[in-house]
């Protein structure tokens, strides 16, 4: 009997003669929690779909309950107890929960699909999971964080062997990541083997049993977390310790409001915001999933249409129109989404067509001008440290951590006086939030405005002068970030309304 029920052993992958995986190594024992930890571009996510057949590897070997496997197809692995969670959802949003949950699996009665019998099934999976979700909802009506539980649902009807969870709580709140460590340990208790992929350090010393790292897409080294520590993990992520302190901001202009807004309504949901933004400044807005401050963002830039109240820029000069993205963008405000592929690229398109789509008159007034486009987007890259072969790389092909570099790239290039950044580094390494980091220091530094949306509170304290608490559709509270403030008090704040 082997120790291990998952093993991969000396993995190497390239792509175009890049090599991505060097001699790689996993080992996972039955019913326990092993997170994998890494910077973007590490090389987890290669090593987990080659894991799950996604991807062919190059060399190496793929054990499962000590038996070599090579696996031609995801059906394939499926059928012998992998199951993947991937952290971009792969759901159908076009057909019910049930019929994703049963996809490729259909239940049968004859030659017709026994659609009460899939129905009834997939219910019992998700009463199982504790999701109040009815099997024939669409999909679209579902939030992100309803998705992620009808995902963790299937895998969980799959009776899996392993299961991936590729940063399973980045878009669930608090209570659905509690039912969902509670799901993790029934699992543990009946002996399945659980690969967690994610970098939020707090649930990784609540959830994990070990941790192996990698970096530069080879394995640096397993260790068990209850001996383990933040600056350990970081250390070998990224071979340096990286500070999360308060930098002082010598650059806000409290005479000078880049942008404000008064009275703002939403439908019934936004009610009564109200506040300024000044120039330099960095504002954070802080709640918890459903707190309104998406919604704030989207109003602001006129992808929603406020109900009523007053958006202003350029030092209470330019009112903006409802529901006018086009007056936004004008006028210098811009707005980096959290969902990045779906709308922060065109991720079929090259890195170079990201950067310059909202900026393609600079480069030429009838015909752009290829030659300075490249030059720019070169120069871009480099400034940006995206981490690519060529700018003519397709941005699908990029991790995380450097297809959000090029959404900033691309946002840059419009030389903007407002930056809104929703989740700047969901999903994203610590090597990779700093440079993210220093970015949107830059640009306070040289005169832009920021408002950062994020659930991460160490974020909000190292980036931002004021923390605004959003609750229930209003903003409750604001916060001076004097260097005094905790993390317990924001908390406080963000819980209690």
């Amino acid at each position: 009997m082997t120790e291990y029920t998952l093993e991969m052993r000396d993995i190497c992958k390239s792509f175009f003669g890049v090599p991505v995986l060097r001699n790689a190594h996993l080992e996972i024992k039955p019913g326990e929690v092993h997170v994998v930890m890494g910077e973007n571009g590490a090389g987890k996510s290669t090593l987990i779909k080659i894991l799950s057949a996604d991807y062919r590897k190059d060399s190496g070997t793929v054990i499962l309950d000590g038996k070599e496997m090579n696996f031609r197809s995801t059906q394939e692995a499926i059928e012998n107890g992998i199951s993947v969670i991937y952290q971009e959802l792969h759901l159908n949003p076009h057909v019910p929960v049930y019929e994703n949950m049963f996809l490729n699996r259909e239940e049968m009665r004859g030659p017709l699909l026994d659609k009460a019998k899939m129905i009834k099934k997939a219910g019992e999976y998700l009463e199982a999971a504790g999701i109040v979700i009815a099997p024939r909802t669409l999909v679209s009506d579902l939030s992100i964080a309803q998705r992620q539980m009808v995902e963790i649902a299937k895998a969980f009807s799959l009776n899996a062997r392993v299961m991936v969870l590729d940063e399973p709580t980045a878009a669930i709140t608090d209570k659905d990541t509690e039912r969902l460590f509670m799901l993790i340990r029934e699992l543990k208790a009946q002996g399945v083997s659980i690969v967690y992929i994610s970098h939020r350090m707090q649930e990784i010393f609540e959830i994990g049993d070990r941790c192996t790292v990698m970096r530069n897409g080879e394995t640096i080294g397993t260790v068990e977390i209850k001996n383990s520590s933040v600056d350990e993990l970081t250390s070998m992520m990224i071979g340096k310790s990286v500070q999360f302190k308060k930098e002082s901001n010598s650059y806000i202009k409290l005479e000078e409001a880049s942008l404000k807004v008064e009275g703002l309504y939403y439908k019934d949901f936004l009610k009564d915001i109200s506040f300024t933004l000044h120039k330099g400044e960095i504002l954070g807005f802080a709640g918890l999933v459903g707190s309104g401050r998406t919604e704030t963002a989207k109003c602001i830039i006129g992808d929603y249409a406020r109900s009523k109240g007053r958006i202003t820029v350029k030092n209470d000069t330019v009112e903006l129109r409802p529901k006018k993205i086009k007056d936004s963008l004008s006028n210098g405000v811009v707005y980096l989404s959290e969902d990045r592929k779906d709308e922060g690229l065109v991720v079929e398109h090259s890195i170079a067509e990201n950067v310059v789509l909202p900026s393609l008159k600079r480069f030429g007034k009838n015909l752009v001008s290829t030659k300075m486009i490249n030059r720019y987007v070169q120069d871009s890259v480099k400034k940006l440290n995206v981490r690519t072969n060529s700018i003519f790389q397709e941005a699908q092909t990029l991790s995380g951590g450097n297809q959000q570099k090029v959404v900033i790239a691309k946002w840059l290039s419009t030389e903007a006086d407002v930056y809104i950044f929703d989740e700047p580094t969901r999903g994203i390494d610590v090597g990779a939030r700093s440079e993210i980091y220093d970015i949107i220091m830059d640009l306070a530094k040289y005169g832009a405005s920021i408002i950062v949306i994020s659930s991460d509170i160490v974020e909000l304290l190292k980036l931002s002068d004021r923390i605004l608490i959003m609750y229930d559709g209003r903003i409750v509270t604001s916060l001076e970030n004097d260097g005094s403030l905790t993390q317990q008090d924001v908390t406080r704040c963000v819980v209690n309304g």
